[in-house]
């Protein structure tokens, strides 16, 4: 019996199974835990990273807010680490050297400040009583 057809058959397969790969990790979606481990080790100490940011109004701002979605004011409930793909674009693993990511957006704030100011609505006056 000659082996070389089976080690043939047993390469291929295995190359098209690694092929499968990337494919395979590009669909996986990425957690703010995973995102963490390497952008700034908790949440909090993110957030103490980014407490002089500035919006594109150049407003002070605490970009990296806890929100609870089930909360009727999502920043006052429980403290859930919000999905970092909301505001930033996942970037390829490993980072190509190259690599330059998209400027993170406050697009996913905009969806409940929808004036674009981070004021209390009542003080906005889009949620007059």
């Amino acid at each position: 019996m000659k082996k070389t057809p089976l080690l043939a058959l047993a390469l291929s397969c295995a190359v098209m199974a690694l092929s499968a790969l990337p494919e395979a990790y590009a669909a996986e979606k990425v957690t703010s835990e995973q995102c963490l481990m390497c952008h700034g080790g908790s949440f909090d100490a993110l957030r103490e990273q980014t407490k002089n940011w500035k919006d594109e109004f150049d407003t002070p701002v605490q970009p990296h807010q806890y929100l609870d979605p089930n909360a009727a004011n999502p920043h006052a409930g429980a403290k859930v680490v919000p999905d970092c793909t909301g505001c930033h674009e996942a970037h390829p693993f490993p980072i190509p050297k190259d690599y330059k990511p998209k400027e993170a957006t406050l697009s996913m704030c905009y969806g409940c400040h929808h004036m674009e100011n981070f004021q209390k609505c009542s003080d906005a006056g889009c949620h007059e009583k």
